[in-house]
């Protein structure tokens, strides 16, 4: 009897174990979940800074997911008659998971790249930290690889917030 309880106490303390890690793992991500924009920055005459917005956008899940989608204006005319305009095809250009790390860093391993196949099952690095004054801007920079550790940097606005309706 003594040995059925302990391995009941056991299951029960794995079980709780694996469940504050998990709630742990759920408030680290929690802030990057959403849909971000990738941004330029620009410096405003008044000293304030100004976000011009690529047509490339990143969607982090709560489960850990991540996909990158690109935006592309292609040329429509309807009739000869019409004067052409433009519309926007979207695209999803990569897909993943995430695996947290520790210091405001993450992996991405990349389940399949659309425009890049030689990428497909590879894992990249990345370093994040959030602008001090807006928790909605993220800066984002991953290694390129090499001797030199090539670093890029990136800046992401977050357009949706996680669970917006």
């Amino acid at each position: 009897m003594k040995k059925i309880m302990f391995l009941l106490a056991a299951v029960l303390f794995g079980f709780a174990a694996a469940s504050a890690q998990q709630n742990n793992e759920d408030l680290k991500i929690k802030p990057l979940l959403g849909v971000w924009q990738y941004v330029e920055e620009a410096a405003m005459p008044d000293g304030q800074t100004a976000y011009i917005g690529k047509q490339i956008y990143k969607t982090i899940t709560s489960d850990k997911k991540y996909y990158v989608i690109a935006g592309v204006n292609v040329p429509v005319k309807p009739h000869e008659s019409q004067e052409a305009q433009t519309s926007t095809l979207t695209f999803v250009t990569q897909e993943g998971d995430i695996v947290l790390g520790s210091d405001n860093s993450y992996l991405e391993y990349i389940n399949n790249h659309y425009l890049d196949k030689n990428l497909n099952n590879t894992i990249s690095q990345l370093r994040y930290r959030f602008n001090e004054d807006n928790p909605n801007v993220l800066y984002l920079e991953y290694n390129l690889g090499g001797a030199d550790e090539n670093w890029v940097s990136e800046v992401w606005l977050r357009v949706v917030p996680f669970g917006a309706k």
